[in-house]
């Protein structure tokens, strides 16, 4: 008799054992072999009965939980029968099951989980919300999975904050909860709550440095908020432990913001070699091809996803196409670059007028009516399709609307040959007789300008003129750095280390452009003259009585050469496509005095000269060669204009 309870029980054991590691043929074995003991023994009755339910067996389930239940009609055999019963489409009997499973049993949280399951099944939601209440404030070990699921099923039912406040409350408590805890970032990132992510991730990192998902979850929102040292490093500690696709990729995206075109190539192709048909990540490789200057290899890649099979996402088949069109912008197609480069509007946020008026389709407007043209992109894009603005006048009455900061410089925009162009600053045009709208950066494409349109100056209160009696020293506007927050900005600006040689160039006095900059970023031979918040005309103010403006890519160097202003732009190798050598012209002397024979200017700015870096380099060597030609550049021009003046 005791061998036989003990064969009972052991049997009994591992076949419990086995349910609960998932090994269904093993969990009937074992509950057979019980079954041999005592055919009606309820508990290997139920046990049979949960492995016939694990299999797909919901009408055998329910005959062997029966069964036990006819044999010990106390025992706690509702629950496996209400699954069973839920899974045969018998609804109300499973809740009527599983009800008399939580009186036999009100104090044990699994049960009552399985009640809130089979209540939210059968549409009982409220009886659902209160069962997993009741389970979530049992107590004992299972109250923080109670808590889990409870969490989970507020959210499914749109109660995020109060889903966010029981998972917070697990991962306060629980002596190891770091997969409650990526779950409680993933909630607070989809309730836009990044800074709340952000914390909760770094509070893993605390407990666990080598957390892989905490990195990368960490890695990727600094790299979102820009912080590409910071992400960088997060994401190789990440990839080095367990490389991931999107951990990979993300890391492609920060060392090329670092200007790390190598480094980011190769995590690119990890990235690709993990994920191959993920689109993104190719598009991204992609685009870094662009960046590091391969302009046809970079299209050849474009070219190949936009004729993958299946096809590719909308999202990302218009931010190809968009890509494409720079790419073929880049290599002076502006036909097909202008079209491809519509592709934007079905990625960036839409204007509100978009809803209200429609596209202009390039033609002539009703008489007495109007066109409003808007402007989405950065404020140095801004001043360069401003000159299709006038063209645009030509045809049709236009209301600009552009950012406070940049309307008194637009006001100086308007052409008496064309119609007239009415700067506003504020989506209030009701009153103003708008019959259309568009992009400002459509207006090439809408009016069908498939060549650089001739230049004059088109901003500033009047033409740049050079300063033929001006006594020493040159007066020389300088800007070596743009927003910081540009994703290439690492590889667009110039360190201020790097430019200590300027320092030594005797005639020169060096202007800060830098508006709002007091210190123009320690620069320590730089005059600071523009006011306290200083707008784009007092900008194009200052120019005027400038004899040159030396610019890196940015706001500055679009607004001297809109003004006429002799510019020399120092350019990144693989830059905008903008200062592509398919631009490249002779140059338009003038009278300027700054492009020497042989040096081209370029046909979007007649007066602006390049200094483009001839190779990629790392951002710490990259500008070396590029400030060494500016200076023999600059004292060339120093000794020329005192040898005249002399």
């Amino acid at each position: 008799m005791m061998k036989a309870r003990q064969d009972r029980s052991h049997l009994l054991a591992c076949g419990q054992a086995a349910l609960h590691a998932g090994d269904v043929a093993g969990a009937r074995t074992h509950f057979a072999a019980l079954r041999t003991i005592c055919p009606d023994d309820p508990d290997a009755l139920h046990g049979l009965a949960c492995v016939a339910l694990a299999a797909g067996r919901a009408d055998l389930a329910i005959a062997l939980a029966g069964r036990a239940l006819q044999v010990a009609p106390e025992g706690a055999f509702h629950e496996v029968l209400a699954r069973a019963l839920l899974a045969q489409g018998h609804g109300q009997a499973a809740c009527a099951a599983i009800r008399l499973a939580c009186l036999r049993r009100p104090g044990h949280a699994p049960t009552w989980l399985v009640r809130a399951e089979i209540m939210e099944a059968t549409g009982a939601v409220r009886d659902a919300a209160r069962a997993f209440g009741h389970a979530a404030r049992l107590p004992g070990r299972e109250n923080g999975h109670a808590r889990r699921l409870y969490a989970r099923f507020l959210w499914r039912r749109g109660q995020r904050a109060a889903a966010i406040t029981q998972m917070r409350h697990i991962v306060r408590h629980a002596t190891s909860a770091s997969g409650c805890a990526h779950e409680l970032a993933d909630m607070l990132l989809a309730h836009h709550d990044r800074d709340g992510a952000e914390g909760v991730l770094r509070a893993c990192l605390v407990t666990d440095p080598s957390d892989v998902r905490a990195l990368s979850g960490l890695g990727a929102l600094v790299l979102a908020r820009g912080q590409m040292d910071e992400a960088a490093r997060l994401l190789r500690r990440a990839v080095a432990q367990r490389p991931e696709a999107e951990s990979c990729n993300n890391l492609g995206l920060a060392l090329m913001a670092l200007g790390d075109m190598a480094g980011a190539d190769a995590a690119l192709h990890q990235a690709m070699d993990l994920a191959p048909d993920d689109a993104r990540i190719a598009l991204n490789h992609a685009t870094g091809l662009f960046e590091g200057g391969a302009v046809r290899a970079a299209c050849a890649c474009y070219v190949a996803l936009l004729a993958r099979n299946p096809a590719l996402d909308e999202a990302t088949r218009a931010r190809t196409r968009f890509n494409m069109g720079v790419g073929l912008l880049a290599q002076g197609d502006l036909a097909q670059g202008w079209a491809l480069w519509e592709s934007r509007l079905a990625f960036t946020p839409p204007h509100p007028a978009t809803h209200r008026l429609p596209q202009w389709n390039g033609q002539g407007l009703p008489t007495g009516r109007r066109l409003l043209v808007h402007m989405a992109q950065g404020l140095g894009d801004g001043v360069h399709f401003l000159r299709y603005v006038r063209l645009a006048a030509c045809r049709v009455p236009v209301v600009l609307r552009v950012p406070a900061a940049m309307a008194r410089l637009a006001a100086t925009l308007d052409d008496a040959r064309g119609h007239a162009i009415e700067i506003i600053t504020h989506d209030i045009y009701d009153k103003m007789h708008v019959a259309a709208q568009c992009d400002l950066f459509s207006l090439p494409y809408l009016l069908g300008a498939h060549d650089v349109p001739a230049f004059t100056p088109y901003l500033g209160e009047m033409p740049w003129r050079p300063h033929a009696g001006r006594t020493t020293p040159l007066r020389v506007g300088l800007c070596h750095a743009g927003n910081a927050a540009y994703r290439f900005d690492a590889r667009r600006s110039v360190a201020v280390a790097d430019l200590a040689p300027l320092a030594c160039i005797g005639g020169v006095e060096f202007i800060s452009l830098r508006p709002g900059d007091a210190d123009a970023g320690g620069l320590p031979f730089i005059r600071h003259e523009l006011p306290a918040g200083a707008d784009m005309l007092d900008t194009a103010r200052l120019m005027a009585t400038l004899d040159l403006v030396i610019s890196v890519d940015t706001l500055v160097a679009h607004l001297a050469g809109a003004m006429g202003c002799p510019v020399w732009l120092l350019s990144r190798f693989g830059g905008d496509w903008r200062w592509a050598a398919a631009f490249d012209a002779p140059p338009e002397r003038a009278g300027t005095g700054v492009l020497p024979e042989g040096v081209p200017a370029s046909q979007w700015y007649p007066t602006l000269r390049q200094f483009r870096q001839q190779e990629l380099l790392p951002p710490a060597q990259a500008w070396d060669q590029v400030v060494a030609q500016l200076c023999a550049a600059l004292q060339d021009m120093v000794r020329v204009t005192f040898a005249v003046r002399s």
